[in-house]
């Protein structure tokens, strides 16, 4: 029989939700005064908008999807490549699907715009989200308890 499978704390999840959203916000708000040719004040404060949005949405969703490695016995800060793009294209889904009005009212777009930013956005954000967990792991792993041995009958 195995020990149980140790996921991250609450604490934790707090360090990592908001180095995630402070680094982000340095890359998304530049990026998206770029391309929406708007200034970057605009753009820094909608970013913050939907960081703090983020910041909450996130902690819910990965603490579900955590829940759901653990039901089919994955340890969650080990996963494979392929659930690490899962755990990002699900994430970016999830949050997408909250900020597109968001952005058709604060950037005053048409919403062919708005999906166009929002899909430029979305792709950068899941090859950063895919990278900050990635070395998140590495940097804060779970430690797990060993393996109990019982012998054979």
């Amino acid at each position: 029989m195995s020990a149980a499978i140790v996921t991250r704390s609450p604490a934790d999840r707090l360090r990592h939700t908001l180095m995630f959203e402070v680094c982000l916000l340095g890359v998304l708000a530049p990026l998206m005064a770029y391309l929406a040719q708007k200034p970057i004040m605009d753009t820094g404060i909608l970013t913050v908008m939907l960081a703090i949005k983020a910041m909450v949405l996130t902690v819910v969703f990965n603490y579900c999807f955590d829940k759901m490695d653990v039901h089919y016995g994955r340890v969650p800060n080990q996963r494979s490549f392929r659930g690490r793009m899962i755990h990002a294209i699900t994430s970016e889904l999830f949050l997408s699907s909250t900020s597109l009005p968001l952005l058709m009212w604060w950037l005053d777009m048409g919403l062919l715009e708005a999906i166009l930013m929002d899909v430029i956005m979305i792709g950068a954000v899941m090859v950063y989200t895919f990278i900050f967990n990635w070395a998140y792991d590495r940097l804060f792993p779970v430690v797990q308890p060993a393996q109990q041995l019982t012998p054979a009958a």
